[in-house]
């Protein structure tokens, strides 16, 4: 059986293989072609009875395999700035640049290289993982051979690695460091994400079949494939499917380049109540480091409406229309002088961007001619960035043990642009701030603030107002367990509303659980508190993190005060269940309690659902948009 039958048969198992136990690790050397006498087949059967005397490989075969028994490894708490160590070689001479690749199933530290296990059953999981190849993480580095050493580059390049999907964690060492000469050398060090996964949030037998199966990292290229389905008896018709290939680092040019098509109605449709099928092609190239000088992307759609439920022509709305979405922008000076040394000047960046939805077909309901939705929308913008940012390192925030990088600084927008919608001439200003800042107690605060308006001559419409603030305590420590507090905080309002629709409190906009709630209003206040405890426990890989929490929303008209609307509740309990060797989603068990809810609304809430990696946004430029209300 080759190795791609291989792939296929065994995919299961790694359900079960999805842990950080030891593998070796290969670093790129000169050495490389140095030959290593074959083992006799009673050279195997010996090290194979002698690692069975031992206890490590007497335990299970499940145990051998999640390493239950292997020692947790040292974590630190607090965030460090992420060009500290590379600070004292700066301007010394890259004279080689070696690569090691960390198994991934492989150690719980990636700092933990000298961890091996000659466990077969290992060997088989990782021989199911194409590793991402040299060549795929030499196209992400800034720096090459007899460039001089800076450590915000370095910093940068680490950084940027830890952001592709394929890779778990990353981490840049400059070694073998000669003061005469004035060289060293740089050590880039990877550990793969297990490039399969399957989605199954979907999958409500006997009714409804649906999967989706993907890599991440397909033959370890740097590449993704996605390819899913749904087989559903109510749907006309009942199958439906999708494909969608993603190229990271697209040709050395730090763009990730993305086409497909779907029938699931799963590429941003274009109102409630609908179901769509779009083909899609799109091209992004983000702010990859903090001197980069050009961003942008590109993408292109043709959707059309689909009667999945087999409605009459009178209910049925029939559409279809093309989108066009382009942007760039320019970071004209950074905060970088020219010898590399950060100086205290902000970074300053001029966006453009222009939208079209353009429809082919609209509804033929007389109700919703003059609906905004159903119309073509143009608009243009141009957005002035100042901005300044650092970054730090830490752990045990959104993940469950990875690195996580952390953004400290703030960010100033003044955006203008016009709209032409239902043929309707507007013009467009806001004014935004954000800041992310550590406090003294080793905090984490993030806030923010920004009000803008669309202008029909001198007559202000749609104005937005939004206020959020975000915490995160230090990391506490209560019997060597690890415990973090956060409070988040959020404020909509839209005083003058024209094209604008009502928000509402379900989900995510408001209190988890809520759904299909008719409440709804032009001003919203929501707060959240969450305790969370990253505990110790661990199932064949998979890491388990408990929260307690508590939301309140207030819903109220854009003329009414909003601290005289009811304030409704939820109380919550549950777990996130992740293994971070793999890239499938996170899994969260909750039960909630709602001690005040609207008409509609049972008093308790239980759920199991699979939820997205949760990350801090670490790019301070971004596409130009409208402040959001929604």
């Amino acid at each position: 059986m080759n190795k791609k039958c291989v792939h296929i048969v065994l995919i299961t198992m790694l359900w079960l293989m999805g842990t950080r136990a030891g593998a070796t690790v290969h670093i790129s050397s000169p050495f490389d072609n140095d030959t290593v006498p074959k083992k006799s087949i009673f050279q195997k059967i010996r090290e194979y009875r002698d690692s069975m005397m031992h206890r490590r490989y007497r335990d299970s075969v499940l145990g051998k395999i999640a390493k239950v028994d292997a020692p947790e490894p040292k974590e630190d708490s607090t965030m460090v700035k992420s060009e500290r160590k590379f600070l004292p070689t700066s301007g010394k001479r890259i004279q080689n640049i070696y690569f090691k690749r960390i198994a991934v199933f492989g150690p719980r530290d990636i700092n933990d290289t000298t961890f091996a296990s000659r466990n077969k059953l290992i060997r088989v999981a990782n021989s199911l993982h194409y590793d991402s190849r040299q060549w795929v993480i030499r196209q992400t580095l800034f720096f090459k051979e007899n460039d001089t050493i800076n450590a915000y580059t370095l910093a940068d390049n680490e950084r940027y690695i830890r952001t592709l999907p394929f890779i778990q964690d990353a981490r840049v060492y400059v070694i073998n460091e000669d003061d005469d000469d004035n060289t060293a050398d740089v050590l880039i060090v990877t550990k793969d994400v297990f490039e399969y996964g399957i989605d199954l949030s979907n999958f409500s037998p006997p009714n409804t079949i649906a999967a989706a199966v993907y890599s991440n990292d397909l033959f370890g290229a740097g590449q993704g494939l996605r390819l899913g389905f749904r087989w559903d008896n109510a749907y006309t018709p009942p199958f439906n499917s999708e494909v969608r290939y993603t190229k990271y680092n697209l040709a050395r040019s730090f763009a990730n380049f993305t086409v497909g098509y779907t029938t699931l109605n799963n590429n941003n449709p274009l109102d409630t109540g609908v179901y769509e099928n779009s083909y899609f092609v799109s091209i992004t190239r983000p702010l990859y480091r903090q001197s980069a000088r050009f961003i942008g992307g590109l993408t292109l759609a043709d959707n059309h409406s689909m009667n999945i439920h087999d409605y009459p022509d009178s209910m049925y709305r029939s559409y279809s229309y093309r989108l066009l979405d382009i942007w760039a922008g320019y970071n004209f000076r950074n905060s970088f002088r020219k010898n590399g040394s950060l100086n205290k000047k902000p970074n300053l960046a001029l966006l453009v961007r222009r939208y079209s939805a353009y429809f082919i077909d609209r509804p033929k309901q007389p109700e919703l001619a003059l609906d905004p939705t159903y119309n073509t929308r143009q608009y243009y913008l141009g957005q002035f960035v100042i901005f300044k940012q650092q970054y730090f390192k830490g752990k045990y925030y959104n993940g469950f043990g990875r690195t996580e990088d952390i953004p400290q600084g703030y960010t100033i927008t003044a955006t203008m642009g016009s709209e032409k919608w239902i043929s309707r001439y507007r013009w467009y200003s806001d004014v935004s701030v954000q800041s992310w800042q550590r406090t003294h107690r080793d905090g984490l605060l993030n806030t923010g603030i920004g009000i803008g308006s669309f202008w029909q001559k001198t007559t202000s419409e749609d104005a937005v107002i939004h206020a959020f603030a975000n915490y995160y305590s230090k990391l506490f420590y209560w019997k060597k367990q690890r415990i973090r507090q956060m409070t988040f905080f959020d404020f909509l309002i839209c005083p003058n509303n024209y094209f604008y629709k009502p928000l509402n409190i379900n989900w995510e906009q408001g209190i988890w659980g809520f759904k299909r709630t008719t409440l709804n209003g032009y001003q919203r206040l929501n707060m959240r508190s969450e305790t969370v405890y990253y505990s110790p426990l661990k199932i064949y890989g998979f890491k388990f993190n408990f929260f307690a929490s508590a939301q309140l929303s207030l819903l109220a008209g854009n003329k009414e005060s909003i601290f005289q609307s009811p304030v409704y509740t939820g109380l919550g309990l549950g777990a996130r269940i992740r293994n971070e060797n793999l890239s499938i989603n996170t899994l969260k068990l909750g039960a909630y309690y709602y001690p005040v809810r609207p008409a509609g609304v049972g008093s308790f809430f239980f759920e199991a659902t699979t939820v997205s990696d949760l990350r801090f946004d670490v790019f301070p430029l971004k596409m130009p948009t409208f402040l959001q209300f929604r």
